[in-house]
């Protein structure tokens, strides 16, 4: 189904999370944090950004990023890209090293940000590396972590900045969690619930019926868990007509 669109922030600022690809290590050892750390900073400059906080795991990294006169996809694109070269040269790699779509949200309010704050620097201590925020050398809480303190400042205290870098809460919560992955659906499942949907007619016949009964089977289809992969192997119709029917409905 087609991509929804980036929620933007009234603040400019954002909780962005980049994954491993297939959830595998993005850091492998001193040099390649230091790597991403150097594209990071580099981005900064050219997008006129702000980075306010940053923790990078083996296979994942968070950011709280202000936006300056770029996006926050094109500042993402701009420090992703150059790393993901520098580490695939470096390992002998092709292919995506980060998956492909970041998750981003934003922060529009102080105890949002704060609870935001508690999560991102907690990371380590809930994966058994650190007993402590501030103890971790790869988070924004070190002291040569090249972030924008006056920007941070602007939207925190010192003293609540100290009490989250020295107080371990393994058990923060994501203000922004994923939802739970789909259950993938069988062939079979998958042809029952499209022929409820068919009006009366065969699964098989759909090419052959009005474009609005195939819309409402298509669409329904999808929203009970069906992918297009699925209906267009069991409907005959191309993957570029399953699509574009659901992309009639997103813009209705």
């Amino acid at each position: 189904m087609p991509r929804r669109s980036r929620l933007l922030s009234e603040s400019d600022v954002y909780h962005v999370m980049l994954r491993g690809i297939n959830r595998q290590a993005i850091f492998l050892d001193e040099e390649d944090h230091l790597r991403f750390l150097r594209d990071l900073r580099a981005a900064r400059e050219a997008a006129d950004c702000r980075v306010l906080a940053y923790c990078l795991m083996t296979n994942h990294v968070h950011l709280v990023l202000r936006t300056g006169s770029e996006t926050v996809g094109q500042v993402v694109k701009r420090f992703g890209v150059r790393y993901a070269w520098w580490y695939n040269t470096k390992y002998g790699r092709v292919g995506h090293v980060f998956q492909d779509r970041f998750r981003s949200r934003p922060v529009e309010d102080d105890g949002y940000f704060v609870t935001l704050l508690r999560y991102v620097w907690n990371n380590p201590v809930k994966a058994g590396m650190v007993e402590r925020p501030d103890q971790y050398r790869w988070s924004s809480l070190s002291a040569d972590a090249p972030i924008d303190q006056d920007a941070l400042l602007s939207l925190i205290d010192v003293a609540t900045i100290a009490q989250l870098a020295a107080t371990p809460d393994p058990e923060a919560i994501d203000p922004d969690p994923l939802p739970p992955p789909r259950v993938a659906l069988t062939d079979p499942a998958v042809a029952r619930i499209l022929s409820q949907f068919c009006r009366q007619h065969s699964v098989t016949d759909i090419v052959d019926l009005p474009r609005s009964i195939q819309q409402w089977a298509i669409v329904q289809s999808l929203r009970e868990g069906a992918s297009v992969r699925q209906l267009a192997r069991l409907t005959s119709l191309s993957r570029g007509t399953v699509q574009r029917l659901a992309q009639l409905d997103s813009t209705a």
